[in-house]
């Protein structure tokens, strides 16, 4: 009786040994990825490059098991491995997805390879020409990591036009035409920007350089008298004659335009009342000049936004909706913006609608 209660429980035992391994088996490479994508989701990358690498040792030509290793090897700052992990897919998936190209030239910038990265970023480009997150990630690199700032512009340009709603890539644009002295394409930026994210820690920082932009040049020097100046710099910025983006003429009007705050008719206005006077006043100057003959991206980019947008009346809900963030402390846009939600929800869906040039 005892030999056949021992050879019973050795049966038992093989029996959920080979259950346990053919548990193991069933666990397939897919299954294994969507493991390790979930670990990495909850800031556990070290336990999802674990299962990769098990979905890799079941299935070694797996792509998307070698593409989520490299991105996660990229997190980790183990750069040397991504590199080698997204170059090796670059000649092996006959479409290996923008985001290989992202991942590689990232891991190449972070080993300061910064003109490898380039090449990174510019081949998946001519892959995926119409890809924002590469004309975005090829800027960033060609203004922080070499100190080409007009490529580093032409690069964003491309990713807003491919990302109309990114707002880093708006934000870096602003930034980078500010960085040129070009105030008025600038001011266009952080007014796009602004609408699409009017709250928060980035949006109060930009709403002071807004405030900032608005009144350059422009200051009282005496009961009576108020002076404009105008620096060599900032009409040397402001483009060439004949050029790309030239806002010479329309960035002195402003100015002018902003003298007028301490003008007697103005004088009892409240600061967005002032604002939208000079938006109307700034924007009717460039319908004026004729955005469809003019050269430069700000000029068929941005220009044609704002002249519809004025034409449909808007104005008004730009200057009051940018603002949001300082509401709470500033009584009359709170008012405005609790008064006229029928407006702004007419505002949002005009914008969304708008077709923006390619």
């Amino acid at each position: 009786m005892r030999l056949n209660f021992c050879r019973s429980v050795l049966l038992l035992g093989l029996h959920l040994l080979s259950g346990s391994l053919q548990a193991q088996q069933t666990t397939t490479a897919a299954d294994l990825i969507k493991q390790g994508v979930a670990l990495f989701d909850q800031g556990k990358p070290d336990e999802a490059v674990l299962r990769y690498k098990q979905a890799l040792r079941q299935e070694p030509a797996n792509h998307v098991a070698r593409y989520e290793l490299a991105m996660t090897y990229n997190s980790l700052g183990q750069n040397e491995e991504a590199v080698s992990l997204c170059r090796q897919l670059a000649k092996d998936d006959p479409n290996p997805g923008p985001s290989l190209y992202d991942t590689w030239g990232n891991a190449l910038d972070g080993l300061h390879k910064s003109k490898e990265a380039v090449k990174a970023y510019q081949q998946g480009l001519r892959r995926y020409p119409n890809e924002g997150s590469l004309y975005y990630n090829l800027g960033i690199t060609q203004a922080a990591s070499l100190g080409q700032l007009d490529e580093s512009l032409a690069s964003m340009q491309q990713a807003v036009r491919c990302r109309p709603t990114h707002l880093n890539s708006l934000n870096s644009l602003m930034q980078l035409t500010l960085e040129q002295g070009n105030r008025v394409p600038a001011l266009l930026a952080m007014l796009r920007q602004l609408q699409l994210e009017p709250t928060g820690e980035r949006a109060a920082a930009t709403l002071a350089r807004l405030d900032k932009l608005v009144g350059q040049g422009v200051a009282q020097t005496g009961e009576q008298a108020v002076t404009i100046s105008v620096a060599a710099e900032t009409m040397k910025g402001a483009g060439k004659k004949g050029g790309p983006d030239n806002f010479a003429s329309a960035d002195l009007l402003l100015s002018m335009s902003g003298a007028l705050d301490f003008d007697e008719a103005n004088k009892d206005k409240t600061p967005t009342e002032q604002l939208i006077r000079k938006l109307e006043s700034l924007v009717g100057v460039l319908d004026e000049q004729r955005p469809a003959q003019q050269q430069g991206f700000a000029w068929q980019y941005f220009v044609p936004y704002f002249v519809e947008l004025k034409k449909q009346g808007y104005l008004p809900a730009l200057a009051y909706s940018v603002q949001e963030s300082r509401a709470a402390a500033t009584p009359e846009v709170q008012q405005w913006l609790a008064a006229h939600t029928a407006t702004l929800a007419e505002f949002q869906e005009w914008s969304d609608a708008y077709a923006w040039p390619k």
